[in-house]
Parts: structure tokens; sequence; C-alpha cells
């Protein structure tokens, strides 16, 4: 009889130990998010115009690329420093270089760049030397999502996730994001728009209504032409 009382006072005090152990949390090898991360790398966006004695300033070939270029700094670099223009000095093609700066300054202001800055280089002389446009971008790397022909569905005995979950959802972000910055961290805030916050305490202190006063051209209403 003690014998079967200590066991079952030994069964009792296992089970209680395997209870005070337990945990709900199910333990899986695979993580969407960790093991698909996304890599961000810094790169220098460059563009090179070289000059020509055939015309004066940017040749009509290049201009094409010289808008696009803009185009693409105003997408993605703008946030990141400045539009850098860099000139070769002692170039046998001042004068088409001089030209060429004053077209390309004229096409930034069109393009609403207002960063614009210069650093020349030293070309020796050299009559190849190009003007160069340059600006700082980011860039997302995808990462290599495992091909689901070579992974066993059916390996379910661990309950863990298959080694490409969450990959490809992974890869479409990294491939949509318009500024792969934003991967990195926060934007910060823009300037408080301090005029209008005076007038919304004024407002409120006075017990008046702060909300912005709309014509009824800018109502939402549903229109009751159908009833």
């Amino acid at each position: 009889m003690t014998m079967t009382r200590f066991l079952m006072s030994f069964s009792a005090l296992a089970l209680l130990a395997a209870c005070s152990t337990f945990d709900p949390v199910i333990k899986t090898g695979h993580d969407g998010t960790f093991n698909h991360d996304i890599q961000v790398v810094e790169d220098t966006v460059v563009l090179e115009v070289p000059m020509s004695n055939a015309e004066s300033g940017i040749p009509y070939y290049q201009r094409k690329k010289v808008q696009a270029f803009l185009a693409d700094y105003k997408s993605r670099g703008v946030r990141h420093g400045p539009l850098i223009l860099s000139v070769p000095l002692g170039s046998p093609w001042g004068q088409q270089l001089k030209t060429g700066v004053d077209q390309t300054v004229q096409l930034a202001y069109e393009y609403g760049v207002q960063d614009l800055k210069r650093s020349d280089y030293e070309s020796n002389g050299s009559p190849e030397a190009p003007m160069v446009l340059a600006f700082t971008a980011y860039r997302a790397i995808a990462p290599n999502c495992p091909s689901l022909a070579s992974i066993d569905m059916t390996a379910s005995a661990s309950n863990d996730t298959t080694p490409a979950f969450g990959c490809a959802m992974q890869a479409n972000l990294a491939a949509m994001i318009a500024d792969p910055a934003d991967l990195i961290g926060a934007r910060p805030f823009d300037a408080a728009d301090t005029l209008r916050r005076v007038d919304v305490l004024t407002k409120y202190r006075a017990g008046q209504s702060t909300a912005t006063e709309r014509a009824e051209s800018e109502s939402g209403a549903i229109s009751q032409a159908v009833q």
C-alpha cells in the first residue's frame, strides 16, 4: 500500500513538473521576417556627358539622357543629398562645357531641382573627359528565395514552416518599394505649420470650432438623383 501511494505521489509530481515547463508557443526553425531580410545598399548614380566640337553645350543625343537623369534624381535621390555637377578642368572644350553647364542648370531648374552643387575635377587636358552628373540613392536587394520544387512539403513532423515561408512577400516588397531607404528607418517629420497651430489654439480657447471651413462644392454628400 505504501509503495502504491509513493508511486501515485511521484506520478503527480512528475505531472506538475511537466505542466510547469509547458510552452504553448510553437518553436519553429524558419521565420519570414528574419530569415529573408532585404538588404539595402547605398549607390552613387552617375551620368557622363561627353562634349563635342560639333556643337556647343550638351550634344543633342545626350539631352534626353540628362532629362531622364534629372527625373530619376527627383524620384529617388533628392532625399539623400545634392545633385553633383562635375566639370573637367583644363579640358580643350572649355566653351562647350560652359554652355553645357548653363544648359544643365536651366534643365535642373525646370525639373524643380534646387540642391545643385559643383565639384570639378582635373582632366589633364584630355578631350575625352566628360561633364559628370551624380547623386546618392539606395537600392534594395531581394532575398534569394529557394525553389518550392526543392522543398518537401510533406515533411511536417516538426510543425516548422517551410524554408521559403515569407520569402515571396519580402521579394515583392523589395521590388515595389519606391525608396529602399525607408527600410532602414523612418523619415523625419516635416516642420510644423506654426500659423495653423496658433489659429487652432486661438479658436479652441475661445470655444469656437477648429474645423476647416468648406464650401458647398467641397461637400462629400451622396447624390440624391436616384432614390
